[in-house]
């Protein structure tokens, strides 16, 4: 059975990721750390649930907008992270973090969002895992790291580094 959105969040808060868990703060303080180094104009937090990265990024100095589908998480970042700019659709911006997102996603939805993005560097994590709880997560989109590599060159990007935050799993990609 499919979460809904209210459903979706409670479970994510409940697990505590979320900006006050203080393991989770820290993992979003390490990757905005991570994203400052390649010094973007703006950054959007694609899929930026419960806000936390996009907060972490702020108090690092960045220009980032959080943008999510959910309304559920929309409102809970207005709520919990007033000073994080949220929008509803995406927009350009030159760095775009893209965590734990594309397996919600069909590849053509992920090509239109980043056809409307254009970014030039991609921080991308997507599980390569597949659980007992991908219908309820609504994981429909699970691909190994080599699947990834190929999908994103096909789209123009190149493979730069692991970055090893904020998961084991995670890639830098680069516009070619």
């Amino acid at each position: 059975m499919k979460l809904n959105e209210k459903e979706f969040l409670d479970v994510e808060l409940q697990m505590g990721i979320c900006y006050s868990n203080v393991d989770f703060k820290n993992l979003a303080h390490q990757t905005a750390d991570y994203v400052k180094t390649h010094n973007p104009k703006l950054v959007i937090d694609y899929g930026c649930g419960t806000g936390a990265y996009s907060q972490a990024m702020f108090e690092k100095g960045l220009n980032v907008l959080a943008q999510d589908v959910s309304k559920a998480h929309r409102d809970y970042v207005k709520e919990n992270h007033s000073d994080v700019k949220v929008i509803s659709k995406p927009k350009k911006a030159d760095f775009m973090c893209f965590i734990e997102v594309a397996e919600h996603m069909t590849d053509d939805e992920i090509k239109t969002a980043i056809s409307l993005i254009d970014p030039e560097k991609i921080l991308f994590s997507s599980t390569p895992e597949y659980t007992d709880q991908d219908q309820e997560w609504n994981h429909i989109n699970i691909k190994q790291e080599n699947e990834w590599i190929l999908f994103w060159e096909n789209l123009g990007y190149t493979f730069i580094e692991y970055p090893k935050t904020p998961t084991p799993w995670a890639m830098l990609f680069t516009k070619k």
